[in-house]
């Protein structure tokens, strides 16, 4: 897993931006995944407490996403 401390690329960054354009209704949570890992990965590189803020709040997204959607699973 050294690519989750590795620094993030602008190609990574482009990628993620063309997805995120195209994406589709049902791919919220693995969107919302990779924002939380580009995020993490950036802020591992800085000692901003704002960086640092933003990072968490992508996990704190991510981790209410992954919330409701296993609710909404158990609810069917």
């Amino acid at each position: 897993m050294s690519d989750r401390t590795a620094r993030v690329s602008p190609r990574e960054i482009a990628d993620f931006l063309a997805t995120l354009r195209s994406r589709s209704t049902g791919d919220g949570v693995a969107l919302l995944a990779w924002k939380s890992s580009l995020l993490d990965r950036i802020a591992q590189s800085t000692a901003d407490p704002q960086t640092h803020a933003v990072a968490e709040a992508a996990r704190a997204e991510l981790a209410a996403a992954r919330s409701t959607e296993q609710h909404e699973a158990g609810g069917l």
